[in-house]
């Protein structure tokens, strides 16, 4: 099993839960050299363990979330300019994320090779460090 990032979040299960379902459909904007970069983020969640589905499908999510709950967060970059949009990258991670009494343990994996984002970016989104 490979694992490219795990970090503790010293925050109780539920609210790293409600964190990471509060960044969907979420995006922000930052300058890369002389590009103006949008990175919008969209968050799935493990369906009976056999599919993914949008965090919006599954209603009180946070509330009937027990010990482990696996994720799946989308980063889609777009480059902005004055007339248009074009799109940069798309970088998939896998995150799992698991009680550990008053922290919550998570395991980043990046499922997909292309974007300027990394495992380190997951953690900054979800911590804000």
């Amino acid at each position: 099993m490979r694992c490219d990032l795990d970090f503790d979040v010293e925050m109780p299960f539920y609210d790293v839960i409600t964190k990471i379902i509060s960044l969907n459909n979420t995006h922000a904007t930052s300058k890369a050299g002389d590009d103006l970069v949008k990175l919008a983020v969209r968050v799935d969640v493990a369906d009976k363990k056999t599919n993914m589905i949008n965090v919006d499908e599954v209603p009180n999510l946070a509330e009937v979330s027990t010990e482990t709950v696996d994720f799946r967060i989308n980063l889609i970059e777009t480059i902005l300019t004055g007339d248009r949009r074009i799109p940069r990258a798309g970088t998939s991670y896998l995150l799992k994320v698991k009680e550990n009494g008053m922290a919550t343990q998570c395991f980043v994996v990046k499922e997909s090779s292309s974007g300027s984002t990394d495992a380190f970016d997951i953690k900054k989104i979800i911590t804000g460090k």
